[in-house]
């Protein structure tokens, strides 16, 4: 299956640009467009987010960003990849605590690891084509003084965090035998390999859609099921849709302008454009969603079918004396809560 994995991916690069649309379509634009919902929770009280009921500060930063990019465009750039790496890794991390319990503890620094396979690899293995949505962006040409900062860059941040993430492997709190902890290592060895072998746009454009986008509509979609005492996931995900097109929509149009002004053609513009849209906006999303807190279970026992699924794996492991000790949150009868802190501390 890896060989014919390979062979197929191996004659698809030219569909990068559709590969990145289709994402951004279906999920990637909706789940930045929801922060307008976020900030409305955060309005009454839900989240707490202070300083960020007005939208007024969002829209600032995007647009100081901006500024900055247009100025000093490989500064901002490597600045957007680092944050990138923190959110998406921090993003991963703070999902599998919410659906396995806080007291499956991950650290920090394994999140920064996964972050920066996303950043890391492409800009070592193929820093021309990383530069090239920023080039079309800021007209700034890539060069031999691009290519060695993005290098360095990308073996700096692979480096620094493969460090961290060791020293952090050795907390006294990391339970190996936690069927959680096996399944992140699993799935960011995955994430690595992914990153390895296919092209940039390709590969980042699959993880947004099918991981990041993903985790972060279904993380909010619990949100929305406990406020409306509702436990139908795809209703609630699919209601979430509706309520970020009051944001999407001017998102959408500003992309579909910025793509007219690049020099590429129309499918790689809008690509680009929309790369470049989430290079402005990312540093407040990330703020915003910050203020997210992380709750210690995700559901009641009986709400999903996923739930009963893993009830009865977790039955059928104890009657072969598998011991998951306290650490099985779905047999707790507790109400749902949320720790007081955020995925940011």
């Amino acid at each position: 299956m890896w060989l014919a994995s390979k062979q197929v991916f191996s004659i698809v690069p030219s569909a990068s640009s559709w590969i990145w649309i289709v994402s951004l379509v279906f999920m990637g634009m909706a789940h930045g467009s929801l922060d307008l919902h976020v900030q409305e929770w955060s309005r009454n009280g839900e989240f707490k987010a202070k300083g960020w009921t007005k939208f007024l500060w969002y829209i600032g930063l995007m647009v100081l960003t901006f500024l900055i990019f247009y100025f000093f465009p490989l500064i901002l750039t490597l600045a957007f990849l680092t944050l990138t790496a923190i959110h998406f890794g921090e993003a991963d991390r703070v999902h599998a605590v919410e659906c396995f319990g806080s007291s499956s503890y991950i650290p920090k620094s394994w999140a920064w690891i996964r972050g920066s396979f996303v950043v890391a690899i492409p800009s070592i293995l193929h820093p021309v084509k990383t530069w090239e949505p920023f080039y079309h962006l800021s007209n700034y040409a890539y060069n031999s003084g691009v290519g060695n900062s993005i290098s360095i860059f990308g073996y700096s941040l692979l480096i620094g965090a493969t460090i961290v993430s060791l020293v952090g492997s050795f907390d006294r709190r990391i339970k190996w035998s936690s069927p959680i902890v096996a399944a992140y290592i699993f799935e960011s060895i995955i994430c690595l390999l992914w990153f390895v072998y296919l092209p940039p746009l390709f590969a980042i454009g699959g993880y947004f859609l099918a991981i990041h986008s993903t985790k972060h509509m279904l993380r909010l979609s619990q949100f929305k099921m406990q406020k409306h005492n509702n436990s139908d996931i795809l209703k609630s995900v699919l209601k979430l849709h509706v309520d970020a097109m009051w944001l999407g929509l001017p998102a959408y149009l500003v992309v579909i302008i910025w793509s007219y002004f690049l020099g590429a053609d129309w499918t790689s513009s809008l690509a680009f454009a929309s790369i470049g849209f989430y290079l402005i906006s990312t540093f407040p999303h990330h703020l915003l969603v910050a203020k997210i807190p992380i709750r210690n279970f995700i559901s009641e026992p009986n709400d999903s079918v996923l739930d009963k699924t893993i009830q009865k794996f977790s039955s059928s492991l104890m009657k072969f004396n598998i011991n998951s000790g306290h650490d099985d949150v779905y047999s707790s009868s507790a109400p749902e809560r949320a720790s007081s802190s955020s995925h940011i501390e």
